[in-house]
């Protein structure tokens, strides 16, 4: 395995302390290694299963929790059957886990004993979280409006939590100039680094093996910095190489209407929009680094991004609790997305469609209350 730049070429190697191209571009992981269904080794119930394309083996790992291999529920959705992929039973609540289990132990294997990442609250606990087993110092930046669950969480880990008030972008800028402050913090970043994708695409392998081998239609999952969508066409690419599968299943990017650079792209506008507040603070970024590579998945997938409004995914968030499901805006905002899918005929009957769950309500119950009345102000 190596990392590559996708904007000019360059290639670097894996035990490089880097985390973007020296042209300002992200960097993208390349490897020769495939996994056929004979590699899977079936009695390690985690996404460690799949070590073959892992950077990693486990008896390299400093900090795990057995991460992965999360439930694949089938559930009648308007009228259609459909699947849920509950990620938001992951270790610290989120699909983030996926990711991190990857990046800091490879961060921990090449001897970094400090990190910094700027997140709207997931990334943060899932990177506090796994720096707290591998006994690594942690920072995390995060917006003033994040939940309280989530600050909590990153805070109870022991990650030094910094509130940053403004946009997702100044957030991410800030950690940037604390990253430059000593030569000894690494900006372990979740949007930038190209290991934290390595970890997402075990998304992909996990339903392939839990629809017995198969490739869905449809794969429906919530967008901000896109590590969950290009993890798991990742994921399919590699099957597709091994030879394992024939083709890619429509990968379906949701965004929230308030916040939808990838929505506008994709009709033909700039990616460049007004940003307003939304309860789907997980996917809240206004300039996704990987837009571009999203739109060609997109493309590629023959798909669509939809973006929902705020009503819409408190809808989506009441109806999956109506059948015992508690998850955050941000996951509700692919459910509703499925809504409106199914709507336009864009998904049909007798499909195999997975929705991602990807966030545990748990983590926003402040403001889930508030959003659906239970709490008043």
């Amino acid at each position: 395995m190596h990392y590559y730049c996708p904007a000019c070429g360059k290639e670097y190697s894996e035990k490089e302390l880097i985390w973007r191209c020296s042209c300002d571009s992200y960097l993208s992981c390349k490897s020769e290694d495939v996994l056929r269904k004979e590699d899977v080794i079936k009695d390690r119930f985690s996404l460690w299963r799949y070590e073959k394309v892992l950077p990693l083996n486990l008896e390299e790992v400093s900090a795990t929790f057995m991460e992965g291999f999360t439930p694949l529920l089938k559930i009648l959705w308007n009228g259609m059957e459909m699947y849920f992929k509950v990620d938001y039973l992951m270790p610290t609540g989120s699909f983030k886990d996926r990711g991190s289990a990857v990046m800091i132990n490879f961060l921990k294997k090449l001897g970094i004993k400090q990190v910094i990442d700027d997140s709207s609250g997931n990334a943060g606990a899932s990177i506090a979280a796994y720096c707290a087993a591998a006994g690594m110092n942690c920072d995390i930046f995060v917006p003033a409006s994040t939940s309280q669950g989530k600050l909590v969480q990153i805070s109870l880990y022991g990650a030094k939590v910094h509130q940053i008030l403004g946009s997702r972008e100044n957030v991410t800028a800030e950690a940037m100039k604390f990253s430059e402050t000593s030569k000894d913090i690494f900006y372990a970043t979740h949007n930038w680094h190209p290991l934290f994708i390595e970890g997402t695409k075990t998304i992909a392998y996990e339903v392939w093996e839990q629809l017995g081998w198969r490739v869905p239609d449809n794969i429906i999952a919530p967008f901000g910095g896109g590590s969950l969508i290009l993890g798991i066409y990742k994921g399919y690419k590699e099957l597709l190489k091994a030879g394992e599968v024939t083709k890619i299943p429509k990968l379906f990017p949701i965004q929230a209407k308030n916040c939808a650079p990838l929505y506008d792209l994709y009709n033909g506008g700039s990616g460049e929009v007004k940003v307003s507040c939304t309860a789907a603070e997980g996917i809240a970024i206004a300039k996704p680094i990987r837009r571009m590579e999203a739109i060609e998945v997109v493309r590629e997938t023959g798909s669509s991004v939809e973006a929902v409004t705020e009503a819409e995914i408190v809808q989506a968030l009441c109806h999956a609790a109506s059948l015992g499901f508690y998850i955050e805006p941000t996951s509700a905002t692919a459910i509703a997305g499925a809504k409106r899918l199914i709507a336009s005929g864009a998904i049909l009957p007798g499909e195999v469609t997975i929705i991602v769950l990807s966030g545990n309500g748990l983590k926003s119950t402040d403001k889930i209350g508030k959003m659906t009345g239970i709490i008043k102000d």
